[in-house]
C-alpha cells in the first residue's frame, strides 16, 4: 500500500494506478527534449547544488570572521543559520522549499552522519594513548576533578531543577540528561583543534591541557557508558542489562585483539618507505564499517566502535600517516563541515523568543561556571600561573564539533524539543567564539621568552661555557652542526654544552611530543627515524678531547609550530646559539639539489622568536669528512666585520675557533670614508670588540686582521667577491649589519633572502659553485623590539595547522 503522506508531502512520489513513478537520480540536462523536465526533481542535482551553496557561503563568511581569530566551525554554522528556517525558511519560503526539500534533508542528515563516523575514527588513529602514560599527578588531578563533579552534579541538579521547577514531564529528563552531559564534558579533539587554532599545542600550557583533556574525555567515556548500563538495568530485567554488556565487552576484545592483530600484520607487510597498498586501507575501511554496524546493534553507540579501531592503529608511519592523508581531506574538508551546517540549519531562532526553562539557565551560567572552577582552583594549587590557570579553566570548557555530532546523532533517537536544540547549538556557538578570543587575552605566546638575561656568545662567561643548541631535520645537517661545534670547542678553558635536536613532522597524531633521549624517552612510534642522528652526536662526543657535555632531543611536532619546540628547548637550556641548517642543500659536486620552502618559512620563525642568538648554516663543504682535532690539515675561516651587534656576536664566535692550530682566522674590517662617522657608541663598541684581535701577539699567531675602505654598497659587493675568490673554509658574517650604512647602500634593494641580511644574501647565491660554507649570525633581539621578517610572495606558503583538524 503507497503511503499517503509521501503522495502529500511531494509530487514527484504520487503514482499512477499501483505503481511508481521512477524518478532519476541524474538529470538529463536543461537542454533535454522531455518537456517537463524539472532538475530539482533528481536528488543528485539538489545535493550538488545545496553543497555548493553552503560551502561558498562558509567560505564567504569564514573570509571576513577570520580576521576576528574565529574558527571555521563559527562560518559554517553561521551558513547553517542563514540556510535554516531562522532566516531563509522565514523570509524566502520558496527558495527554501526548492533548495531544501524534505527528501534532501534525509541525503544530508547521512552524509553528516557518515562524515562523523570517519571522524571519529580518524581522532582513535590520532590520538596518542601513551600520553596518558607520561602524564603525572597535576594532569590527573585537574582531568579527574574537571569532569567527574560537573558531570555528575551537573546532570543531578539539572534533573531536578527541570522537574520540581520547570515542570516538565518525565519522559523528556532523557533529552535534559543528554543536554546537560553533553555540554559538561571536556572533548580531547576540541581542545587539540583549539590548542592548533592559537599555536600553542607546543607550548608547557599546551601540553598541560593537552593531556587534562586526554583524561578528562577518556574518563568521561567511562561515566557515560556506566550510566547507560544503569539505566537500561532499570527498563529493563538484569538479563537484558547483562547480556548487553556482554555484548559490548564482545565487540570491543573482537577489536582489541584480532583485529588489532590484523594490522600489525599488515604494519609487518609493508616494507619501510613503501606506501601501505590500496587492498589493505579497503579492509581497514570495511573492518570500521562492519565495527559500527555491529556496535550499534550491540547497544554502543555507532561511533564508539569506530573510536576504539581507530586506537588500536599505532600513530606514525607507515599506517596511521596513510589513513590521514587519504581520509583527513575528504572526512574533514567535506563531511564534517555538514555536520556543523546541518546543526544550524536544524536550529530555528525563532524558538527563543519564549522564555528558556530554568534548567538551561542554570547549565548555561552556575554550570560552566562550576566547571571552570574545578579547572582553575586545581591548576592554582599546583602553582600554575594566575593567568594560565584561567585560559586553562577555559580552554577545557571549550566547546565544538564533538557536541554538535552528539547533538546531531541523538536529536532523532531522545525526546528533545526544537527550542532545546537551538539552545544547545547557540551554546555551543556562544563558547567556541568566546573561548579562542578569550584565551588570547590571557594568553600571549609572544611573551613566553621574555627574560632579562643576554643569552649570546658575547656574553657568555669563560667558566660557564657556552651552550649551543644544534637542530638537524636529516642526518647531513647534523654533520655539517657538528664540523661548526668541533671549531668552537678548541681548550678546556671554554667548556662547551651541545644540545642536538632532531625535529619529525608530526603525521598520523594530534599529541606533539618532546623527547629527551637521556632520560630514555621514548614515542609508541618506530625510532628508528631518529637513531642516525643521535649517533651522530655520540660520535662529535667520542672525538672531543675536551670535555663536553651533550644531550639530545626529538621534536615531533607540526610543520607551522615547529619553531616552538626550538625556541623552548633554547629557553629551558640556557642556551646561547642556536644553529639552523639552511634550506637550501649542495651535494659533493657544487650543485644545490633542494630548495625547500617549508624549512626557509620555519628558519624565520625561529629567528622572529628564538630566545638567543641564531646563526644559519650554509654548508657547501659537503665533501670535508675529517675532524679539526687531529691537526691533519687547515681550515681557513673569515669574518667579513662591517660593524653593529650582529657582528659582534660573529666575531665571538670565531674568536673561540682560534685556539686551534690549524685554523687559521682572517678578520676584514669595513670602514666607511667618512671619519666623522666613526666617533658614535656603535663604532666605540665595534672597536673594542676587536681591540684583542688588531695586534700581534703568541695568542693571535694565527690571526690576520685587515681594513678595507669602502664608499658605498659597491664597493662593499666588490669586495665579498673578492673574499669568495680567495680560498676560505667558512665565511663568518652578521644579519644586520648596520642596515642604514652607507657600507650597504643599495644592496637591500637586490636582497632575495632577508634573513640573511644583504651580505649574507650574497654569500648564499646559488651561483657560487666554490665549496665555501657560511654562518650567517643574528645576535638575540629583544622581544619588544623583534621586527618580522616577511618572506618573499612566492614563498608565502600556507602550513596550515597540521594535517590534523585543519578543516574543523
Amino acid at each position: 500500500m503507497v503511503d499517503p503522506f509521501i503522495n502529500e508531502l511531494d509530487p514527484q512520489y504520487r503514482v499512477d494506478g499501483s505503481c511508481w513513478k521512477f524518478i532519476p537520480v541524474t538529470s538529463d540536462g536543461l537542454f533535454s527534449q522531455k518537456n517537463d523536465e524539472n532538475i530539482f526533481k533528481h536528488h543528485l542535482i539538489i545535493l550538488q547544488l545545496q553543497l555548493a551553496v553552503i560551502f561558498t557561503l562558509a567560505t564567504l563568511l569564514h573570509l571576513f570572521l577570520r580576521r576576528f581569530y574565529l574558527p571555521r566551525l563559527i562560518s559554517e554554522v553561521l551558513a547553517g543559520v542563514i540556510l535554516g528556517p531562522s532566516v531563509l525558511g522565514r523570509f524566502f519560503p520558496n527558495i527554501s522549499s526548492v533548495l531544501f526539500p524534505y527528501q534532501s534533508i534525509k541525503i544530508l542528515a547521512t552524509l553528516t552522519r557518515f562524515g562523523y563516523l570517519f571522524f571519529m575514527f580518524l581522532i582513535g588513529v590520532k590520538m596518542d594513548v601513551n600520553l596518558i602514560r607520561k602524564s603525572g599527578k597535576r594532569e590527573w588531578t585537574i582531568g579527574s576533578l574537571v569532569i567527574v563533579f560537573p558531570l555528575l552534579l551537573g546532570v543531578h541538579t539539572a534533573k531536578e531543577i527541570s522537574l520540581n521547577v520547570d515542570k516538565i514531564d518525565e519522559r523528556y529528563l532523557e533529552g535534559v540528561a543528554l543536554f546537560t552531559g553533553v555540554l559538561m564534558l571536556t572533548s580531547f579533539p576540541v581542545v587539540a583543534i583549539l590548542l592548533m587554532h592559537l599555536k600553542i599545542i607546543n607550548s608547557e600550557l599546551g601540553h598541560l591541557t593537552l593531556s587534562s583533556a586526554l583524561i578528562s574525555d577518556l574518563i568521561s567515556v567511562v561515566i557515560v557508558n556506566l550510566d547507560k548500563f544503569g539505566q537500561l538495568t532499570k527498563l529493563a530485567s538484569s538479563h537484558v542489562a547483562i547480556k548487553s554488556i556482554l555484548l559490548i565487552i564482545t565487540v570491543i576484545l573482537f577489536v582489541v585483539t584480532i583485529l588489532r592483530q590484523m594490522i600489525f600484520w599488515i604494519i609487518r607487510r609493508t616494507p619501510e618507505g613503501k606506501p601501505v597498498k590500496d587492498a589493505y586501507l579497503f579492509f581497514v575501511i570495511i573492518a570500521l564499517l562492519v565495527v559500527a554496524i555491529v556496535g550499534e546493534n550491540a547497544g554502543l553507540q555507532y561511533m564508539y566502535g569506530p573510536f576504539i579501531l581507530g586506537l588500536t592503529v599505532p600513530t606514525g608511519h607507515p599506517l596511521a600517516s596513510t589513513l590521514i592523508e587519504k581520509l583527513d581531506t575528504i572526512v574533514s574538508g567535506w563531511m564534517l563541515p555538514l555536520m556543523s551546517t546541518y546543526c544550524g540549519y536544524r536550529s530555528d531562532l525563532w524558538e527563543l523568543n519564549r522564555q528558556p526553562p530554568y534548567w538551561i539557565i542554570f547549565v548555561f551560567t552556575l554550570g560552566f561556571l562550576f566547571k571552570t572552577s574545578c579547572g582553575f582552583i586545581p591548576a592554582i594549587c599546583f602553582k600554575v600561573p594566575l593567568k594560565d590557570a584561567t585560559a586553562l579553566s577555559l580552554m577545557l570548557t571549550a566547546k565544538g564539533i564533538i557536541e554538535l555530532g552528539t547533538f546531531a546523532t541523538n536529536a532523532d533517537k531522545q525526546s528533545t524539543v526544537p527550542q532545546e536544540f537551538t539552545w544547545g547549538v547557540l551554546i555551543v556557538f556562544v563558547l567556541a567564539s568566546l573561548v579562542p578570543i578569550l584565551t588570547r587575552l590571557l594568553h600571549d605566546p609572544s611573551k613566553t621568552y621574555n627574560g632579562y638575561q643576554q643569552r649570546t656568545v658575547m656574553n657568555s662567561t669563560l667558566n660557564e661555557g657556552v651552550r649551543m643548541l644544534a637542530c638537524a631535520h636529516r642526518q647531513d645537517d647534523a654533520m655539517s652542526a657538528i664540523k661548526l661545534l668541533q671549531l668552537t670547542n678548541p681548550t678546556t678553558g671554554t667548556p662547551l654544552s651541545v644540545y642536538g635536536l632532531y625535529l619529525e613532522e608530526l603525521v598520523g597524531g594530534s599529541s606533539p611530543l618532546l623527547l629527551n633521549h637521556q632520560l630514555g624517552q621514548k614515542s609508541s612510534s618506530d625510532g628508528g627515524r631518529w637513531k642516525p642522528i643521535i649517533d651522530v652526536f655520540k660520535y662529535f662526543k667520542s672525538q672531543c678531547t675536551k670535555p663536553t657535555q651533550v644531550q639530545v632531543f626529538t621534536a615531533i611536532s607540526p610543520p607551522s609550530l615547529m619553531h616552538e619546540d626550538v625556541c623552548w628547548v633554547a629557553f629551558d637550556n640556557a642556551v646561547a646559539l642556536i644553529i639552523l641548517p639552511f634550506h637550501r642543500k649542495w651535494n659533493r659536486k657544487g650543485n644545490m639539489i633542494s630548495d625547500s620552502k617549508e624549512l626557509r618559512a620555519f628558519n624565520t620563525k625561529v629567528m622572529n622568536k628564538a630566545p638567543c642568538s641564531v646563526g644559519i648554516l650554509i654548508d657547501r663543504d659537503q665533501a670535508r669528512t675529517s675532524s679539526i682535532a687531529d691537526n691533519s690539515s687547515t681550515y681557513n675561516v673569515c669574518v667579513l666585520y662591517l660593524g653593529g651587534k650582529d657582528d659582534r656576536e660573529a666575531l665571538s664566535i670565531a674568536r673561540r675557533m682560534k685556539g686551534w692550530p690549524s685554523v687559521y682566522l682572517t678578520i676584514v674590517r669595513f670602514k666607511e670614508d667618512d671619519v666623522s662617522a666613526q666617533n658614535g657608541w656603535e663604532s666605540m663598541l665595534d672597536d673594542e670588540c676587536l681591540r684583542d684581535m688588531k695586534h700581534q701577539s703568541k695568542d693571535n699567531g694565527n690571526v690576520l686582521y685587515r681594513e678595507e675602505i669602502i664608499r658605498h654598497g659597491a664597493d662593499t659587493s666588490v669586495l665579498v667577491g673578492s673574499v669568495l675568490d680567495a680560498n676560505y673554509d667558512l665565511i663568518l658574517v652578521g644579519r644586520h649589519s648596520k642596515s642604514e650604512s652607507p657600507l650597504l647602500d643599495g644592496l637591500s634593494a637586490w636582497t632575495d633572502l632577508p634573513e640573511l641580511g644583504p651580505i649574507g644574501d650574497m654569500l648564499s647565491s646559488t651561483v657560487i659553485s666554490k665549496p665555501v660554507s657560511v654562518f650567517v649570525v643574528q645576535q638575540q633581539c629583544s622581544p619588544n623590539k623583534t621586527k618580522k621578517m616577511p618572506l618573499d610572495s612566492d614563498c608565502d606558503i600556507s602550513l596550515g595547522l597540521c594535517g590534523d583538524f585543519s578543516m574543523c
